[in-house]
């Protein structure tokens, strides 16, 4: 299933406090901007142009001296990225990794937690005790569920179609804007190249596509080579039919869901098991990751440091307040932005900022430093000065 891919704001930050931005980015590529476009249409050739601009941005070159400073948007396929994540912390001889386990019951005594799992080859069970549990199982959580947890919000009436395919980008698209998002009130969605991007050249790219909330076929027929032929014809320019090469595709719910608590004890939630958002900003991947930068800080400070349990409760309290303020009020935006007339699409204030004072994005922009992501060490001072 095609998965998030674009990453930006303090998640470069925390890559980069990680020491792997810079594999991460040889790994992938940087994004030269992004563009709000209306749907495709007649290129008077027998084919379909990309439709006019509605407002764009334009990213600054990266410094290959300061990544994590000068890198607006870092595009790299999340399936690449776990890799790089796995192989860096097996290098360090500290980790060991179990593949083929289910979670099936947590047992918290208030000193210890024991985790029993079922592994998926043979059915044979196996029990593991640690200072701590944290749940990052994804928006399905076993852990979350076991905890007996809340997940709280609402479901969008529309599923998302997320196609990977290769197609020849025209000639005569922008290059600055490698990212397009499409607007219209049913065929919303999103073209992101995966690859370095440049016109005439054949380039995979990731199609994100709204489906009309009365179709009522199965994600089965959904996914029929045909349906997403017929999705892609609403979102890519090129000659009709399309010459384009389906990789992979997936249909899927989006949701704005977040749980009652991050924390149960000794047990803390990240991720998607903690909050759930549609795709549109890449909001949700990048949400994750700091997540989990924070839970990793909140658990050294108390194993380490000495710092007092009660840190979990600021790491729980800190990371849904900023899922509550700021990732998913933007990611909402994001998508009812796209969902919308093209026409009226110039009257959304993001729209009139990007046009009017793009330097006042800069503004904007902080907000994905200094709002999403978290600093546990001074909350644990905090508590400190505060006892």
């Amino acid at each position: 299933m095609p998965r998030g891919a674009g990453y930006q704001g303090g998640t470069l930050a925390a890559l980069d406090r990680a020491g792997v931005l810079k594999k991460a980015v040889a790994l992938g590529h940087v994004s030269r901007g992004l563009c709000w476009r209306k749907p495709p249409v007649d290129d008077g050739a027998g084919g379909m142009r990309y439709g006019d601009i509605i407002a764009r941005v334009a990213f600054p070159p990266s410094n290959p001296k300061d990544l994590a400073g000068t890198t607006s948007a870092l595009v790299l396929p999340q399936s690449k990225l776990a890799k790089l994540f796995l192989d860096e912390v097996q290098a360090t001889g500290l980790v060991k990794v179990h593949f083929g386990m289910e979670l099936t019951a947590i047992d918290d005594d208030g000193d210890s937690v024991k985790a029993t799992f079922r592994r998926t080859g043979d059915g044979t069970q196996e029990t593991h005790e640690a200072a701590f549990l944290v749940g990052a199982d994804g928006g399905r959580s076993t852990t979350r569920k076991l905890l007996n947890i809340q997940f709280l919000g609402h479901s969008w009436p529309e599923r998302i179609v997320a196609i990977d395919c290769v197609f020849e980008v025209p000639r005569t698209t922008e290059r600055e804007y490698p990212v397009s998002f499409i607007v219209h009130p049913i065929h919303f969605g999103v073209v992101l190249p995966l690859d370095p991007y440049e016109p005439g050249e054949r380039s995979l790219c990731r199609c994100a596509v709204g489906l009309d909330p009365a179709d009522t076929r199965s994600d089965e027929e959904v996914a029929s080579k045909e349906s997403l032929r017929d999705l892609l014809e609403k979102m890519l320019p090129g000659p009709r039919p399309l010459d384009v090469e389906i990789i992979r595709a997936a249909p899927h719910r989006i949701h704005q869901l977040c749980a009652s608590t991050f924390r149960r004890g000794r047990c803390i939630l990240a991720g998607d098991a903690a909050h759930l958002n549609n795709p549109f900003g890449g909001l949700g991947l990048n949400s994750g990751l700091l997540d989990a930068e924070a839970a990793a800080d909140a658990l050294a400070l108390i194993l380490n440091e000495g710092k007092p349990l009660d840190l979990l409760d600021a790491y729980a309290a800190e990371r849904q307040r900023v899922f509550q303020i700021f990732t998913n009020p933007v990611s909402t935006m994001n998508k009812l932005r796209c969902a919308r007339d093209p026409e009226h699409a110039h009257e959304d204030w993001v729209i009139r900022l990007v046009n009017a004072d793009p330097a006042a994005l800069k503004v904007y922009g902080k907000h994905f430093y200094s709002t999403w992501r978290t600093d546990m060490r001074a909350l644990a001072a905090k508590l400190s000065s505060s006892a």
